[in-house]
């Protein structure tokens, strides 16, 4: 009976230990979304040339790169919704998924920028684009 009572209470606290372990890995998982989808949001680089940027590639005004970075923002926004995050990043992330529907790219990138700094914080400045986002002043494109 003991020996029962026992291996119920350590699968209890395995099972409560795991939760907030998954919960950390979906706010991880938010960030990679939304840093990509600011990646692809961002305009060509202005290098101070005739010609400035890559004629076959894709930048962040395209309709289609646009489309493609508002279905990762949606997508990020339900791994933060589902990882706990905080009320600033929520509210960040679905301002940055309507204007990106709204085709407005320049919006929805500062927003998910907003949301990525706050989702880095909720999460210990932990994961791929915390490094590069601002504490504060304007930000930077990747």
């Amino acid at each position: 009976m003991k020996k029962l009572m026992f291996v119920t209470l350590g699968v209890a606290a395995l099972a409560i230990g795991s939760q907030p372990v998954t919960a950390q890995a979906q706010v991880a998982d938010a960030i990679q979304a939304v840093n990509d989808a600011i990646v692809e949001l961002t305009d060509a680089p202005g290098l101070g040339k005739r010609t400035t940027v890559d004629l076959a590639k894709r930048w962040g005004a395209d309709r289609s790169v646009i489309d493609s970075a508002t279905a990762k923002l949606q997508d990020g926004l339900s791994k933060a919704q589902s990882g706990g995050a905080g009320a600033d990043a929520m509210r960040q992330l679905k301002l940055a998924v309507d204007y990106g529907k709204a085709r407005l790219h320049k919006e929805a990138r500062l927003s998910a920028q907003g949301a990525l700094r706050h989702l880095c914080v909720a999460n210990q400045d932990q994961g791929p684009g915390c490094d590069t986002v601002p504490k504060f002043g304007s930000y930077t494109a990747p």
